[in-house]
């Protein structure tokens, strides 16, 4: 606790012998604030990369944010954009008003990641509307992509390892155009930080 504290001291020596002394007011403590944040939103991703910190230090009359090795403000509740994705370090460091600070730190995520969907049925009738079974996401960060597609007497039809590239309703893309009906799907994927998806069903193929 703040304030003004005397010191007493007492010696014993070896031999039963004692002697005290007193040291008014020898130690000021003087206020010191505490340091603490949040941010929203609470998960952030190369999407939404853009934090709004918001202070909940006390007894302070000034801040000092440092997020990572990138920026710095002194606004009380600044709003700040990173600039990839990885762990960042924000720093704030909030000072009293009469100079004692205090620091705290806390790391900050900020996601990369993976969307990925497939529709249920297509039109291979050349109309350049749905004319191709193709996923729709955020692509940017998959690794290791493959898709196959087996007709449902068994025979493979389509393999992929391009995740913007579409099966056109042929025999891989170039043959026979296959009759209408069922085809199972299976695609697998690996996000960006090292978990496999695998994404297994059916689609319709509509002439």
């Amino acid at each position: 606790m703040d304030g003004v504290y005397t010191v007493s001291v007492e010696i014993v020596s070896p031999i039963g012998c004692r002697t005290s002394a007193s040291f008014p007011n020898a130690i000021t403590i003087v206020p010191s604030p505490r340091a603490d944040f949040s941010w929203t939103p609470d998960k952030l991703t190369h999407i939404r990369k853009t934090a709004q910190f918001t202070n909940l230090s006390e007894d302070e009359i000034s801040w000092n944010w440092m997020f990572g090795t990138e920026g710095s403000s002194i606004v009380e509740n600044p709003t700040y954009a990173f600039a990839d994705t990885g762990m960042y370090e924000v720093q704030l460091i909030v000072t009293h008003e009469n100079g004692c600070k205090d620091t705290i730190s806390k790391t900050l995520d900020v996601e990369p990641v993976v969307t990925y969907f497939v529709p249920n049925a297509f039109t291979s009738n050349g109309d350049g509307l749905n004319d191709d079974f193709l996923g729709k996401g955020i692509l940017d960060y998959m690794n290791n992509f493959t898709m196959t597609i087996v007709a449902r007497w068994g025979e493979e039809v389509y393999t992929s390892e391009d995740p913007l590239a579409g099966w056109n309703g042929r025999h891989y893309n170039s043959g026979r155009l296959l009759p209408e009906g069922v085809y199972t799907y299976l695609i697998r994927f690996v996000e960006p930080r090292g978990k496999e998806v695998e994404v297994k069903g059916v689609v319709t193929l509509l002439h």
